[in-house]
This record gives C-alpha cells, structure tokens and sequence, in this order.
C-alpha cells in the first residue's frame, strides 16, 4: 500500500509536468489553426497581395509604381520578398494557399515562443508564458508580412540571451538580418537587440575585450548585410521616414493599457521584474534587453507584440529561478514538438479551404456594379476598404488604402480631411476626379455627399452605399 501511495504522487507530477504543458501546446496551435483557418478579413492582406502581383508582373523592386494615381510619393518597398510569396501562394492556391501561409506563421511563431521559453525552462513554465506571449500579440496576429518581424524577434533575442550565458557568437544572425531586410520593415529591432545585448554582455565583466569586439561585429555586419538587399542603403532612409506617417494610422499610435493584449503584458512584465528584484539577480544584459522590451511596448499598439516576444524568454527565466532547475529539451520532446507543428500544417490543408473565402461572397452586387465600371476610374471609398478594392477591382483608381509608404503627407492630410470632413473636404473631393464612391452608408461623408453635393444613391444595403457624383455641366 506505501507503494502504491508513493507512486501516485509520482504519476500526478509527470502528468503536471509532461502531459499538461503538451495538452497546452496542442491547444495553442488548435488556437494558431482556427485564426488562420477564419474568412481573410484584414484589409492589409489584400493590399500585399496586389503589391505581390505587381512584382511578378514586372514592378521593379528599385523603382516601384503605384496601384492609384492618388498616390504619388517615390516610395522604397521594405517588404517586397513576403509580397512576392503571398502572391505566389495565391497564384497557385487561391486565398486558401494566402491563409495556409498565415496558418504556417502563426503555429511556427507559437512554437518559437515554446523553444526560447524551453531553453532556460521547464515545460510547463514553458507552456505557460507561451499562452501569455501569444495573448499578449493577440493584436498582431494576421496574415501580414509582420508576423515574420514577430517570429524573428523571439529568435534573436532568445540568441542573444544564450550568447551572453554559453559565449558563443551566433554569426548566422548575419544573414537571418539581411533576409529579414527584404520581408519587413522591423529589422532594424533586430540590429537594435544584438547592440542592446553586447552593451549588456560588457557590464556584465564575464567577457574580454576580443570576445566583445568579436560580438559587437555581429550587429555591425548585420547592419553592412541590409545594405548588400537589392534595395540598398535606401532601406535606411525609409525606416527613418516611418516616424512623418505613423500619426496617420491607428496602429502606430500610444499603447492603450487598459485593452487587454497591453494590460496582459503589463502584468507579465511587472512580474517579471518583482521576481529579478527578489529573487534573481538579473544580469545586465537581462536587464537591458527587459528594458528595450518595456520601451516597445509603450512605444506603439503595433509594437506590443515586439515587446512579447522579447519578453517571453525574459520571463521563462524569470519564473524558472522560482523552481528547481529545468532539464533539457529530450529526443521525445523534439519529435512531439516537431510533430504537433507538421499535424497542425496538415490540418491547415483540410481547414483553409473551406473557411478563408472571400468574405464579400454575400456582397456580390459589389463587386458586379464595380465590375462595371470603365478602366482607371476613380473611387472615393472607404480608408479601410481600399486594400480589398485595389486587389479585386484592379482596374479601378481608388482614392485611399492602408499602405502610407505610398502617399505623400500631403496626399495623407488630404485623405484625412475628406475622411473627417475638415474645412474645404469638398473641394478636396472635387480634387481627386472621383465619380463614383463606396462607403459607409452611416458615415458622415456619404451622408453629406448625398444632401450637400448632390450625389445620387446607385445602390445600397445596410452596410455599403454606392454614390454617383452629379453630372458637370460645363
């Protein structure tokens, strides 16, 4: 009997220990599946896509063109390679291939969180602040080339932190950066950690001179690697000019701490830093690295996720030092990992094919009276309907969509004071040569475009309205 006593106890720990963090796991990439499973309903995604098709049908990377002629500034593509490969996954599979390829981001990005937790954790501290992280960039997950910035971030940060721990230099961060160069526009977070983490690695005293000049070499190169894209030295000067337009866009805007992805993150990273306060005694590159993730998470809601992913193996060891130390990642480990991964790509086949259609399908008068349209007319629509009219109606010229990169600050203003109906919105209409509009039917702007300029309603339902512009007598 004081056998079977004793190994009950033993069997609930190895469930607590193995079978609970594996059931966590397989629930979170169930989570990834069914997200990239859902209709595409992200306006961004389509407008990729188009810039995708415009690249393989002959945009130069060097030298872009632009989807409307309400766009004119001389923009600098920082995300042509992921444009491509949407394009290239729609050309061959349809939307189901672009929401395969989502579904492939997000299960791969929960499973770098899982790996930078598990190399400094237990597996179920593991499991755990994965559900934390992930929630946490729950904003950010979308089939959107910045799910790779995402992945890549817990990558290099888990890198860096095993270089300041093993001493050894990781020189394959050189070309992960220049890759990421030609995929978005986040790399230079990339560059920022590795500089943040050599900073910390010489406080810290563990290291000589050699070695910190041999580290330091590896952001400095990657820095060299972006200029070696087929973009240039150009990249750099785009990064810069980010900052004149993020104050257009919602996303690039203050983190809102009372939403719950912020207000998760928050609580995570105060433990965090209670824990390195009472119980381990952070080194300086934890320190630093935990400060640059606290610095992007107030910087933006769109750099929230960043924040995430760099704390999550912050956070790993933070937890750990509470508990005994963890064993290593076992040959089993690996395989179910690895295998929960592939499963989850397979049962995004089945899935995807059937659930990312369309969503405008129970919405087809829409698109037949925009198909009717002649070639390059101009259409005043919505801010954020303007990726999925320049992907499905390309033969149309419409007057706003989400890609700042292409408008002018001028253009930017204009499309702001039309939006909110500032002083002389009229004449700024008026301005674009648009003659036919798809809004809102609740907004103001449809609402005075009917009753103050006399538009005329071609069709509606409760959702869309369809404007002709009156006829110009001369």
């Amino acid at each position: 009997m004081s056998n079977d006593s004793a190994a009950a106890p033993d069997r609930i720990t190895w469930i607590i220990r193995t079978v609970v963090p594996n059931l966590v796991l397989l629930a979170m990439l169930g989570i990834a599946v069914r997200q990239a499973s859902a209709p595409l309903d992200n306006d961004d995604t389509f407008f990729h896509l188009r810039f995708g098709h415009e690249f393989l049908s002959g945009w130069s990377i060097s030298d872009p063109g632009s989807v409307t002629s309400q766009a004119t500034r001389d923009w600098v593509p920082t995300q042509w390679a992921a444009q491509i490969g949407m394009a290239g996954m729609e050309n061959l599979f349809g939307l189901a291939g672009v929401a395969w390829l989502a579904g492939l981001m997000f299960t791969a990005y929960v499973v770098a969180l899982y790996l930078a937790c598990r190399q400094v954790a237990s597996p179920l501290t593991s499991a755990l602040v994965t559900v934390m992280a992930f929630l946490c960039s729950a904003t950010g997950l979308s089939a959107r080339p910045q799910m790779v910035s995402y992945l890549l971030v817990v990558v290099v940060t888990s890198a860096w932190l095993r270089t300041s721990q093993d001493r050894r230099l990781r020189w394959w961060l050189v070309p992960l950066v220049w890759g990421w160069a030609t995929l978005h526009g986040m790399w230079p977070i990339g560059i920022l950690i590795g500089v943040v983490a050599v900073v910390g690695c010489a406080l810290d005293r563990r290291s000589d001179r050699r070695w910190l000049l041999k580290a330091a070499g590896i952001p400095a190169l990657s820095a060299v690697a972006v200029c070696l894209t087929p973009l240039g030295p150009r990249l750099y000067g785009e990064i810069l000019s980010v900052g004149s337009r993020s104050e257009y866009f919602k996303e690039w805007g203050p983190t809102d701490f009372t939403s719950l992805a912020p207000l998760l993150l928050a609580t995570l990273m105060a433990l965090v830093i209670v824990l390195g306060l009472r119980q381990v005694p952070f080194s300086w590159t934890q320190s630093l690295l935990l400060l640059q993730a606290g610095g992007w998470a107030i910087y933006s809601a769109r750099t929230v996720p960043v924040a995430a992913a760099m704390l999550t193996p912050l956070a790993a060891m933070a937890l750990q030092s509470v508990q005994r130390p963890a064993e290593p990642m076992h040959r089993r480990e690996n395989l179910f990992v690895g295998g929960a991964f592939l499963a989850s790509l397979l049962m995004l086949i089945v899935m995807v094919p059937g659930t990312s259609a369309d969503s405008s399908a129970d919405r087809q008068w829409v698109d037949d009276e925009l198909h009717d349209l002649e070639p390059d007319t101009v259409l005043l629509n919505e801010w954020d309907w303007g990726g999925y009219l320049m992907w499905k109606h390309p033969q149309l010229d419409p007057v706003m969509h989400g890609y700042g990169d292409t408008f002018t600050d001028a253009e930017l203003d204009r499309n702001v004071d039309i939006t909110l109906l500032e002083p002389e919105w009229d004449e700024k209409v008026a301005s674009t040569g648009a003659t036919v509009a798809l809004l809102d039917p609740e907004s103001s702007l449809a609402y005075e475009l009917e009753r103050s300029e006399g538009w005329t309603v071609v069709r509606a339902d409760d959702d869309v309205v369809l404007l002709a512009a009156p006829r110009r007598t001369d």
